[in-house]
């Protein structure tokens, strides 16, 4: 094993800056405003959270007008005026079009028209965000202060200042809210934690501070003293289920690649094998090692399966042809011909959220360097489908983590102009004190739930952000040891 460039063990020059780092964010506040969320599986109401005016919003089909239905203490919208119940009804003195709970319209509307609106007033002197509001049948105009900040930059999925200072401020608040053994709270017991535990570390790791691979190292360690470690090589039935193993095995390779540090590669090796005597005779892989749906399997599974085998074959693993291929059956018999994208599985290949499955599959041919014409087509699925990005098994994290990772390797130019769509996304979920809060989608977000809403939330923004870089390998990256390197 090579002498790796980032000791595992903390250097005495670690420790200082661990230190630094937690005497710099112990005064700010790790708890800031959190939107009250009601998941509406049916698409009834959707509610989001309103940037750094600090509140939460609702829309229902058609509406033209914003319900207040949360307002934070002490923040832009509180000390604003704005109150629960109100009906934003103009912004900025203009009319928002109406919001439809189709998925494929995204963010149309009115989130799409407060955030520009919002990006202005905070850019813009004297920062002020005008509304005219109804409440109780007055109409009344409000004139909310918002914080000053820089506007994004028309290239904004390159690096400007505003989007790697949100970066800094997201892995920042992450690493003051991590627990002490490492994983950061989720939203139920269980296992949650070392699926939602991965994209935090993968947040962190992407954010390129060396005062915070500490905090990096101890969640590694706890996804693999909670979930590796039981993982028996000579008995598939033992072990974390396999979202565990996919995410574990996708951050683990970044984290070698990015750092040189090939210290966990037996535990990378570990998760991948396991993947691999987990796909069945027929290709289909379920959550564990029994088949769900009747034997039907869900490709959502084998696509990250697909992506942790392909990143760790850059760390030196010898991908298992045999399940690769079986693997990949499944996923092309999923296919669902009239969009192109990946369906539910080869029973079920109709789907109306394809941005996980087909983001994760482009994303893993794209690393090998295979199927270019696949890659394509899953690109144009992508593209012309992006409204439904956010939308994921009942989780909008994975859609957008994956669904902008497969078209940044698929085609930067496409990932350029689709991100350019979701910046307002990206300006609704920015918080005042800098980190984000969750953004979910129109439909089922107790996926989220499930892993946690402020972490994840916190760690799909700073995904989101990072694909429009080329550190990680997932967003394209061909340079290796780059970890905290300055000019990177």
């Amino acid at each position: 094993m090579k002498e790796p460039p980032l000791s595992t063990n903390l250097s005495l020059l670690s420790l200082l800056m661990n230190f630094v780092f937690v005497l710099a964010v112990a005064a700010q506040d790790v708890s800031p405003y959190q939107p009250r969320l009601q998941n509406s599986k049916s698409g009834d109401v959707h509610d989001f959270p309103l940037g750094v005016l600090s509140a939460t919003g609702r829309l229902e089909d058609g509406d033209r007008a914003i319900l207040v239905v949360d307002v934070g203490d002490r923040g832009a919208a509180s000390r604003g005026g704005l109150m629960v119940g109100d009906r934003i009804v103009l912004i900025r003195g203009q009319q928002p079009h109406a919001y439809s709970k189709s998925t494929d319209s995204g963010l149309d509307g009115p989130q799409t028209e407060l955030a520009i609106a919002l990006e202005q007033a905070c850019a813009e002197p004297p920062h002020r965000l005008q509304l005219s509001v109804e409440r109780n049948e007055e109409s009344l105009q409000l004139s909310v202060d918002v914080p000053p900040s820089s506007a994004f930059a028309e290239s904004f999925p390159g690096r400007c200042p505003k989007s790697e200072k949100y970066l800094a401020s997201i892995a920042d608040h992450l690493a003051a809210t991590q627990q002490q053994n490492g994983s950061w709270r989720p939203g139920v017991g269980g296992d949650a934690d070392v699926y939602a535990g991965a994209f935090c570390a993968l947040a962190l790791l992407v954010a390129n501070n060396e005062a915070h691979l500490p905090s990096i190292q101890r969640a590694i360690d706890f996804i693999k003293q909670k979930s590796i470690s039981t993982i028996d090589p000579a008995d598939p039935k033992v072990g974390p289920k396999n979202w565990q193993a996919a995410s574990s095995a996708i951050l683990l390779a970044e984290y070698q690649l990015a750092t040189g540090d090939d210290a966990y590669f037996a535990d990378l090796k570990k998760c991948c094998d396991l993947l691999a005597l987990r796909v069945s005779e027929n290709g289909t892989m379920g959550h564990h090692v029994q088949i769900p749906y009747g034997g039907g399997g869900l490709v959502i599974v084998n696509v990250q399966a697909h992506l942790g085998w392909a990143l760790a074959e850059k760390c030196g693993y010898d991908v298992n042809a045999a399940a690769w291929a079986r693997s990949f059956e499944e996923v092309r018999k999923s296919i669902h011909q009239p969009t192109g994208a990946v369906g539910y599985s080869s029973r079920a290949t109709w789907s109306p959220d394809i941005a996980a499955r087909t983001g994760a599959m482009a994303a893993a041919l794209a690393i090998r360097e295979q199927e270019p014409e696949l890659v394509a087509q899953f690109r144009d699925a992508l593209v012309a489908h992006q409204g439904r990005m956010r939308h994921a098994h009942a989780m909008s994290s994975i859609g957008l983590i994956y669904g902008f990772a497969g078209l940044k390797l698929a085609d930067p130019e496409s990932h350029k102009l689709v991100l350019q769509k979701w910046k307002p996304y990206l300006e609704l979920c920015r918080t005042s004190s800098g980190s984000a809060a969750y953004f979910g989608g129109k439909r089922n977000i107790g996926g989220d739930q499930y892993l946690g809403l402020p972490a994840i939330g916190n760690a799909t923004v700073a995904l989101v952000l990072a694909s429009g870089q080329e550190k990680l390998f997932l967003h394209g990256g061909k340079q290796q040891d780059w970890f905290g390197a300055t000019d990177r």
